[in-house]
């Protein structure tokens, strides 16, 4: 079974962060929440929402990674505040992406992919975030999920279940991402 590891910290986007959860459950995939605080397992959202994570960021190792097939990142300016700056999560990016596994992030959270240096030609984000990262990088706006060298980026909260569908496409199957895009009626998504 494949297994995904979503950091979460103060302020992340909601829509996305449980949009992200469900369609990867649905899909038969564990995902595991931690809690990038180092005192509470209950993170708030940017709405104020409160969801309970499952560990502490701070217990997993960088030898854990290989209990993992992915981290993906929820956006929010807030949680990609601490993301970008909290340097056992950007350890944990970096550690992801030098051992070959996908990274993703979306709305504002590709700049903490950025920051941690593993943005690779082309990306997508909420639009103005892209002003924030090195213009060297292509951003494009014309798409709602980019897949680049195994970094998975989108948009924000309205393509969350896209980028989720996306994820499933790459860890269980084009199948299984069809089936799933049906029963959620989600025919906007590519």
């Amino acid at each position: 079974m494949a297994k995904v590891l979503i950091p979460l910290a103060k302020g992340f986007e909601e829509i996305e962060a449980v949009s992200i959860i469900d369609v990867l459950r649905r899909a038969g995939i564990e995902v595991i929440l931690a809690s990038v605080s180092s005192d509470n397992l209950t993170v708030t959202g940017a709405n104020q929402i409160n969801i309970n994570t499952d560990i502490f960021l701070s217990s997993i190792q960088n030898t854990d990674i290989n209990l993992f097939d992915m981290i993906v990142l929820p956006g929010g300016w807030g949680g990609t505040n601490v993301l970008s700056t909290d340097l056992h999560t950007q350890n944990l990016i970096k550690e992801f992406n030098r051992n070959d596994k996908f990274v993703g992030a979306i709305c504002a959270a590709p700049f903490a992919l950025y920051k941690a240096g593993v943005l690779k030609e082309v990306f997508t984000c909420y639009p103005s975030v892209e002003e924030k990262i090195d213009q060297e990088i292509l951003y494009r706006s014309d798409s709602q999920v980019i897949i680049d060298h195994k970094i998975v980026t989108s948009r924000g909260p309205g393509t969350a279940i896209c980028f989720g569908l996306e994820i499933v496409a790459i860890l269980v199957g084009d199948e299984t991402k069809q089936t799933l895009k049906n029963g959620l009626l989600a025919d906007y998504c590519k």
